[in-house]
């Protein structure tokens, strides 16, 4: 076989491997919900584990405070469902009087803009429909709980005794030849870890800002500030808007504005000053990879994907970097040029 009936074979088996994964995604999103929960989870597990506590009772801890979160969380979600929907002809109310406002406004200034034109560009049914969204595919994975929360407690089960296992399985004595996968692993616990402290950060804080201002349902937007944080860039921009619209309907521009200044200092001090430092250098991705793996994985997997497209972009390129046959891949996927990273390697 040569050089160019193999890249068409990878290619083709790529594509098969593709729409296998299209076709079982609502299994396959299960799945990677509860290997994200696990990973996230381990290192406590894992933990406990190490002071001498018994590996039914760590994971017994762990299931506990997962159970308290998801009650948590269903109670939010279901308590916002409805609060919406009750409140939709108030904001619309409070959104045509705002309007008025600001045209009456520009009248004064002989600004020229088209009513209907400013009236149909901002509408609160957008701001409904992402929330709408966003706690709908949430509410969907919280109906699988159960399951996920199963398949976590046999992965934290396992967790501690798979590499002696593995090493059994493969008849090696020796813990050399799992070094690339341990190192692999430990590198994507960080991240994890990492961005999830990070995220917790972002949505405390947005729903404390919120509470601060009195704009209405701040835990939810808290809510929509942690997950969205899993999506770089854009996941803060998208968080914002449900805020400053709701800010906007509420109390005017002036309160909005400094909605939008609060949001901006929360992304800036923890994604762009927080994260980088916590994360240290070699966990990057280019930033169009980061845009096509949010297109790729949200087509994929649908809003989950989207969700998780970082940490499942990272774990490709982790897996690569210690595979010396795909490492040129591994730096195609990197921030940085080569030259540059072969310098910092050599210091």
């Amino acid at each position: 076989m040569n050089t160019g009936e193999r890249w068409l074979f990878n290619l083709a088996a790529f594509v098969v491997i593709v729409a296998g994964v299209k076709t079982a995604s609502p299994i396959i999103v299960t799945l990677l919900v509860a290997l994200f929960v696990a990973l996230v989870c381990a290192p406590l597990s894992l933990g406990l584990q190490r002071r001498g506590m018994p590996t039914v009772l760590a994971v017994l801890v762990v299931l506990v405070l997962l159970l308290a979160l998801i009650a948590g969380l269903s109670a939010v979600i279901g308590g916002s469902v409805n609060a919406f929907r009750a409140a939709i002809p108030t904001y619309e109310a409070r959104l045509a009087e705002q309007l008025q406002s600001l045209l009456s406004l520009a009248a004064s200034y002989d600004i020229p803009i088209d009513p209907n034109q400013i009236r149909q560009s901002i509408s609160s049914s957008g701001v409904f429909s992402l929330i709408s969204n966003l706690l709908a595919a949430l509410g969907g994975l919280l109906t699988n709980g159960f399951l996920i929360l199963l398949i976590v407690v046999f992965i934290l089960m396992e967790a501690a005794s798979m590499p002696e296992k593995v090493r059994v399985a493969f008849n090696r004595k020796e813990q050399e030849p799992f070094e690339a996968f341990t190192q692999f692993m430990g590198h994507l616990n960080k991240y994890l870890a990492i961005k999830t402290f990070v995220s917790i950060l972002t949505g405390v804080t947005a729903a404390l800002w919120c509470l601060y201002l009195d704009i209405d349902f701040p835990l939810v937007l808290g809510l929509i500030a942690f997950l969205l944080n899993y999506i770089p860039t854009l996941g803060s921009i998208i968080a914002a808007v449900p805020a400053v619209m709701l800010a906007f309907m509420q109390f005017g521009p002036s309160v909005a504005g400094i909605t939008a200044l609060g949001y901006v200092a929360i992304n800036v001090g923890y994604g762009n000053v927080m994260e980088p430092r916590l994360q240290g250098r070699g966990l990057g991705l280019s930033p169009m990879v980061v845009f096509l793996s949010l297109i790729f994985w949200g087509w994929l997997l649908g809003l989950v994907g989207i969700l998780l497209a970082v940490p499942l972009t990272m774990t490709a390129k982790l897996a690569f970097e210690e595979t010396p046959r795909y490492r040129w891949l591994a730096t195609l996927l990197g921030p940085e040029r080569p030259a540059r990273a072969l310098e910092k390697s050599s210091d």
